[in-house]
């Protein structure tokens, strides 16, 4: 079994990186380094990650750090997990820094939902690629337990072993090992079906388009959430991050399915990106009073509007 005590979470002012420190901080019981380039957003992200995993008793645990702090803290670490923007040039810039601090002994993780493992694998010294996995939890980690993995041609297959059975035997993740490619498996499925949902808004806007689309494929289908509105949680730049990889990565019957709709399109050049930034494709009106309405992007007029309650008939007899 690994012996990891002392990790460094970079991009931990971000939702994953926030919620991942969370988990290595609980269950694994290791001080954490939160890194962001910004030290104010790390304190912030100390105080979320503890309630993420509603353990307060964690904050201990973990540290708010910034990138003048990046040597010493990798240095200082057993594991290394990057969760920066899901942008691979981005990715690449940070994972190149890390490679210049990370240790002989210890692991470097990348938390992608979908970019090449291999490709960011070789931002690191041969004798060094063999420690670098792919390591993907979903959101919210402490209550989905999935945790994709992936090696490369350059994995120590032992290691690669041994971090399995820290994953599934310390923090209490579900792991599934899965191959280096795009959007590996969970999103892969996941989002052509949520991003065919998102086109055929588009098509049936004049019947309602994304509250219309969510009804039928919500609880309907057996779904505790339907997949409009989890889209609107992941945020919408992230999803365009994974379709945009699959739509150019990927050539098969599926290809057309990733084409990203033009109106998310404009919510994201408009800032619009769903519940992280106070609305997407659904907003909640805040009042004093304490009243909340629920409100959502109604994409024939542009403008938000009531979300509707559908009454949708699903059989008939006769």
């Amino acid at each position: 079994m690994l012996n990891i005590r002392i990790i460094t979470v970079v991009g931990a002012n971000g939702t994953m990186g926030c919620n991942v420190s969370g988990i290595f901080a609980s269950f694994g019981n290791c001080r954490v380094y939160m890194v962001s380039r910004d030290i104010e957003k790390s304190k912030k992200a100390v105080a979320k990650a503890a309630a993420s995993v509603r353990a307060g008793s964690i904050s201990a645990n973990l540290i708010a750090a910034d990138y003048s702090m990046l040597q010493a803290c990798v240095e200082d670490s057993d594991l290394v997990f990057e969760s920066a923007k899901e942008d691979l040039d981005v990715k690449l810039d940070v994972t190149k820094q890390l490679a210049a601090y990370l240790q002989p002994h210890a692991i470097a993780c990348t938390g992608s939902s979908g970019l090449s493992i291999t490709t960011l694998a070789e931002c690191f010294p041969e004798n060094l690629r063999s420690h670098y996995f792919g390591v993907h939890m979903f959101n919210p980690p402490y209550n989905l337990t999935l945790c994709e993995v992936t090696p490369t041609k350059y994995s120590d297959r032992k290691l690669f072993d041994e971090l399995k059975e820290y994953l599934k035997h310390t923090l209490f993740r579900t792991v599934v090992e899965v191959k280096d490619s795009p959007a590996f498996l969970g999103n892969r499925i996941g989002f052509q079906f949520i991003n065919e949902a998102l086109q055929y808004a588009e098509k049936y806007k004049d019947n309602g388009g994304i509250d219309y689309i969510d009804a039928i494929l919500g609880s309907y289908t057996g779904r505790s959430m339907s997949p409009l509105t989890t889209s609107d949680f992941v945020g919408l730049d992230v999803h365009k991050a994974i379709v945009d990889n699959l739509y150019e990565n990927t050539h098969d019957y599926a290809h057309e399915t990733f084409t990203l709709p033009t109106f998310a399109q404009c919510l994201i050049d408009s800032g619009k990106l769903g519940r992280k930034t106070g609305g997407g494709l659904y907003k909640l009106e805040k009042y004093d009073g304490g009243f909340k309405r629920l409100t959502v992007y109604d994409i024939a007029s542009g403008t938000y509007r009531d979300k509707m309650n559908y009454v949708l008939i699903v059989g008939a007899e006769g």
